[in-house]
């Protein structure tokens, strides 16, 4: 099963709600909670972990108050906010409204602002400066104003509607900073120009006007601005691939870059790396997760199972609510695959077997598993799989970990099988996550929570601009 949340330009590959339809398009009151309606029977029949992160009482509550707002015509992109606010009280990270085929169309010729941004202390920060000419707006500005609005009311009004796993933020702000220029255009505004206002480290206050781009035409941008920092970010983000090896500086650290569970060469690629670092006899080894949004949940096991000489469980158990939602499209294999490979749950719905999901039976340990020292490297984009892994290797006693808390929760999370629903009046549509995943791990200290790292560090953009990776840097230490 692939559990992926994709975290690159352009946003809307994996975001699809942030895609705006045209502005004029309105929904009238009645047809519009119609389709809140819909929604919600849907994700109440289908949804594997309705009641995770909040109460049956208390999710009733939010919900009719997001309801209770449709009360006049809307905007159809309005009401696709309020609907994607709705679905994020299920604190599911992967729950993420998808536009219609027009809206997905529209965004192909979207102007938006030519920016992307870090989110550090709450603050925008200025990353890459795509505009073809301007030079005002340099990386390492803190942006105070966009369009006369202050960044940080902005900022506050995006982050309220994201969904996140849990209760954590980091990965709530991972997904803003990355996505803001599509996140801004969708909900705050839009236009052909947007007048930034920003100010230096040493708080000298600048402005520019700066034309809107396409996400096709950002990509082949060249501003002489971003020079520094694109070299530096290239150079510290290591070898390219899903898996990539490299002796930092030459030395006998090593560090494993893995920046997704996907690709039909996952696995071989991820044993090569493992038997280069058994043939130099390497006791040292950095495991960077930062920013890996997932994938395939077996490809997850495959790596944990690297680090252990004995056999492991890696999930607990799957619980789905229903094993044929009266809604679904499947093929009929996939009914016939629910239907043999899953039983009953003695407490309401099914458990998945090890039949239908091979994660729920014990794994084997790797042939020749590395037990040197290990340190692993997280932060906010660290989701779904790649979250999992880190539980796992905490739970373990099995490295140490420096960054920030992960954006994926440390029990699991539910995703993975799921099952699409279209609106019948605004063609909004959201695959309902299915899979309830919970981790064989030992219990948290807190609920709803990421894997926290025994050190944190924060990368700055600041840091890139002077070529430093803080949390590789204080990896080295431990090892050394």
């Amino acid at each position: 099963m692939t559990r992926a949340f994709r975290l690159s330009w352009p946003s809307c590959v994996f975001l699809g709600v942030l895609a705006a339809p045209l502005a004029a398009q309105t929904i009238a009151p009645a047809t519009a909670r119609e389709d809140f309606d819909v929604l919600w029977k849907s994700i109440r029949e289908a949804h594997g972990g309705l009641n995770r992160h909040v109460s049956p009482t208390d999710l009733d509550r939010r919900v009719a108050a997001h309801r209770a707002r449709i009360d006049k015509p809307m905007e159809i992109n309005a009401f696709a906010g309020l609907l994607q606010e709705s679905v994020s009280e299920l604190r599911d990270g992967h729950m993420r409204m998808e536009p219609d085929s027009a809206t997905q169309a529209a965004f192909a010729t979207a102007t938006l602002i030519p920016l992307r941004f870090a989110l550090e202390d709450g603050r925008l920060v200025v990353v890459s400066n795509d505009s073809p000419s301007d030079s005002t707006i340099r990386p390492g500005m803190i942006i105070v104003s966009i369009n006369g609005r202050a960044a940080d009311d902005i900022v506050r009004q995006l982050l309220a509607i994201l969904p996140g796993d849990g209760f954590i933020e980091t990965g709530k702000r991972f997904v803003l900073a990355r996505n803001f220029a599509p996140l801004y255009w969708r909900y705050v505004g839009r236009g052909h120009a947007y007048s930034i206002t920003a100010r230096d480290q040493g708080g000298r206050q600048v402005s520019a006007t700066l034309p809107g781009i396409t996400e096709t035409a950002r990509r082949q941008v060249t501003n002489l601005v971003n020079a520094t920092i694109s070299q530096n970010i290239a150079r510290l983000d290591g070898p390219p691939g899903n898996v990539a090896l490299e002796f930092l500086n030459g030395g006998p650290v090593a560090r494993v870059r893995v920046r997704a569970f996907d690709g039909q060469a996952f696995t071989a690629a991820l044993d090569s790396a493992f038997r280069v670092l058994r043939d130099r006899g390497t006791t040292s080894m950095i495991l960077d997760l930062r920013g890996n949004g997932g994938g395939v949940d077996l490809y997850g096991a495959a790596l944990v199972s690297q680090f252990t000489d004995k056999p492991f469980r890696y999930f607990d158990y799957i619980h789905v609510t229903t094993i044929a939602p009266s809604f679904a499209t499947w093929l009929p294999r996939t009914f016939d695959a629910m239907r043999v490979g899953a039983v009953a749950d003695p407490a309401g719905g099914f458990r998945i077997t090890s039949t239908q999901h091979g994660g729920v039976a014990e794994q084997p340990p790797a042939s020749t598993p590395f037990l040197g020292k290990l340190v692993v490297l997280i932060d906010g984009g660290t989701f779904s799989t790649a979250a999992d892994v880190a539980a796992q290797l905490r739970s373990m006693g099995r490295a140490t970990f420096i960054g920030e808390e992960t954006g994926g929760a440390y029990e699991g999370n539910t995703s993975g099988l799921n099952a699409s629903i279209v609106l019948p009046n605004s063609k909004q549509r959201l695959r309902i996550m299915m899979y309830d995943y919970w981790n064989a791990v030992k219990p948290p200290a807190a609920r709803g929570r990421g894997t926290i790292p025994d050190r944190a560090v924060v990368r700055r953009t600041t840091d890139y601009i002077r070529g430093v990776d803080t949390g590789l840097e204080e990896a080295l230490r431990i090892l050394r």
